[in-house]
């Protein structure tokens, strides 16, 4: 399969998309709320719209946030989060993303984030490195925990993330919002670490930024150490995630460990 072919398409559509959000993003618009009490509003509608039809000519399966799971004959599924950090978007911090992940046999082997508000997209192809627009970008090689950057909630304060930062030294937090945005910041080499010990994040908050990173030179994995496993019966990432620049990985699951 030709992926960097894809990937060029689904860049324009990813903005494409992004357009469609700004577009209510600068206007009046009304907060929803699903069963989970997580907001919803038109922009994500939107911009699900956009992405499903564009994506549609592939043959694929579709996993979205908004409009649930499609199967298809084909062994891809594409993971959409149309509007990644609909709180950010609904508080106007502009730390929102639209997210695009193309997942093969289990494993993301593409994927798009982009950040409408700034600009910025980050995207990678397996095996072709990771990009932030036209610029090749590497994680950092921070080894020092004490002097990792560590990527935090801004509308969640965890205990966890105070517990394990205490136990690995880290000092240094940045608030952030989007999953995609936090990633590639780690990505780009501006943040060593970011985690979630919930059950409560899906397959699409995990795709795109999970090929991002790591063809960056950074890992993702479980918070048990193993790698991710995409369960769509479930729909969730039941065992939570970390996304890191790729030094004292054992330290950190053996933290976490003992504070969840």
């Amino acid at each position: 399969m030709d992926y960097p072919s894809i990937l060029r398409d689904v860049l324009g559509l990813v903005k494409q998309a992004g357009k469609g959000v700004l577009e209510v993003y600068g206007d009046d618009f009304e907060v929803e709320h699903k069963s989970d009490n997580s907001p919803v509003t038109q922009a994500d509608w939107v911009s699900e719209e956009t992405l499903l039809e564009g994506l549609s000519d592939y043959g694929y399966g579709f996993f979205s946030e908004e409009s649930g799971f499609s199967r298809s004959g084909k062994s891809g599924c594409w993971l959409i989060d149309p509007l990644d950090g609909t709180r950010d978007f609904v508080e106007r911090t502009g730390d929102y993303s639209v997210m695009v992940g193309l997942l093969v046999d289990g494993v993301p082997v593409l994927g798009v984030v982009h950040a409408p508000v700034s600009g910025k997209t980050w995207y990678a192809v397996r095996g072709g490195g990771a990009f932030l627009d036209d610029r090749r970008i590497h994680v950092s090689d921070v080894s020092d925990l004490g002097s990792f950057r560590m990527l935090v909630s801004r509308f969640h304060r965890r205990r966890v993330d105070e517990r394990v930062s205490s136990i690995l030294g880290i000092s240094s937090f940045t608030r952030s919002g989007s999953v995609g945005i936090k990633f590639g910041l780690i990505a780009q080499g501006e943040a060593e670490l970011c985690f979630y010990t919930t059950d409560r994040l899906c397959l699409w908050d995990c795709a795109a930024p999970q090929v991002i990173l790591e063809e960056a030179g950074g890992l993702v994995f479980d918070v048990g150490g193993n790698r991710l496993v995409y369960d769509f019966s479930s729909g969730r990432m039941i065992n939570g995630f970390v996304g890191c620049n790729g030094r004292n990985k054992q330290k950190m699951v053996e933290a976490i460990s003992k504070v969840i």
